[in-house]
């Protein structure tokens, strides 16, 4: 008799309804945690896409400026083309195809880039905007390219 109760006293470790309650808690917290998860994910693509086209109006004005007709471009998914055309005007012309996963911006209803805003429906998923600058002192333009299928060209 001595035996089974110093076998009951000692009993260590969980019991199965302890374990299903721990379980249990951390699939609410796992529920709680993707959607903020993914809501932080698209934020981080929408800058990295808004950086990228920042730098890639910086680049596509300075290669313009210099009259740079060789210029190219680092930026993933980008193009960078320089060409002078008959009246002696440098345009540059570069498209940036976007990595985010929805359409429009989380942060507002547009983006201002170089002095230009860049509106929330332009923002498409796997889209392009094409930037244009000119020699000339034309406006910059920043638009969606005419096919925002996801099969824009990139480096």
């Amino acid at each position: 008799m001595n035996d089974i109760k110093r076998i009951t006293k000692n009993k260590k470790g969980f019991t199965l309804a302890e374990l299903l309650i721990v379980v249990a808690i951390i699939g609410v917290l796992v529920a709680i945690s993707i959607p903020i998860f993914t809501s932080q994910l698209e934020k981080s693509r929408e800058a990295v896409d808004e950086a990228n086209l920042r730098s890639l109006y910086a680049e596509t004005t300075a290669a313009v400026l210099t009259e740079d007709q060789n210029a190219t471009t680092d930026i993933k998914d980008a193009t960078l083309k320089v060409v002078k055309g008959n009246d002696n005007v440098y345009t540059g012309t570069a498209t940036l195809k976007l990595t985010q996963q929805k359409d429009g911006l989380t942060s507002g209803d547009s983006v201002n880039i170089g002095g230009v805003d860049v509106k929330s429906e332009d923002w498409k998923k796997g889209g392009t905007l094409t930037i244009t600058v000119k020699s000339d002192g034309t406006k910059t333009t920043i638009s969606p390219a005419t096919s925002t299928t996801g099969t824009g060209s990139g480096n």
